[in-house]
């Protein structure tokens, strides 16, 4: 699967989320060009992998204007011997003052099996920009599942109650994508 967006209008926007379960590419290139001034892009992607599934995910977002915002949010959920493989690049242009650019990559690993690697990256070719990133890999908390559990909510419930937690605003889509598959 490949992407290229251009957001060339002054002002212009977009903002989208890639939701990745059930039937999921092995590969996935996203690049996204902001050219117009005070242009921006909002992207997240959220991996549900499962059994032996396997992704590369490759996103892109080059501020090529002056006062450019862009945000990229990576949120995967591994079950059994689930893999993503992340490249993230935030690229800033030296014609691209006044840009302001975050990358977050984050990932909940639910079993021993389950494999992520994350690898953020910053070019920038200009002064008087923002510019980060962020990243976290965690296993599930046992002892969380168990409180769960001695409570009275059965595993797949309480994995869900994680869940939707970790994904925070895409939760009701998480939710009806759990509900079709076992966890």
């Amino acid at each position: 699967m490949q992407k290229k967006i251009i957001v060339a209008e002054e002002g212009g926007g977009l903002k989208q989320t890639f939701i990745f379960a059930d039937q999921i590419p092995q590969r996935g290139d996203f690049l996204v060009r902001l050219k117009g001034r005070k242009s921006s892009a909002e992207l997240t992607f959220i991996y549900i992998g499962r059994k032996q599934d396997a992704m590369d995910l490759n996103v892109t977002l080059v501020h090529e204007a002056p006062e450019t915002y862009g945000r990229v949010t990576v949120k995967a959920a591994l079950f059994d011997e689930a893999k993503i493989n992340f490249r993230g690049m935030i690229e800033i242009g030296p014609d691209a003052r006044g840009a302001d650019s975050y990358l977050l990559a984050k990932a909940l690993l639910f079993s021993p099996k389950a494999r992520v690697e994350i690898h953020p990256y910053l070019e920038i070719k200009t002064d008087e920009v923002k510019a980060s990133h962020g990243s976290s890999v965690g296993r599930i908390d046992k002892r969380q599942l168990f409180y769960m559990q001695s409570r009275g909510l059965e595993l797949e419930e309480a994995q869900n109650i994680i869940l939707a937690g970790f994904f925070g605003e895409f939760t009701p889509k998480i939710l009806l994508l759990l509900r079709r598959q076992e966890i």
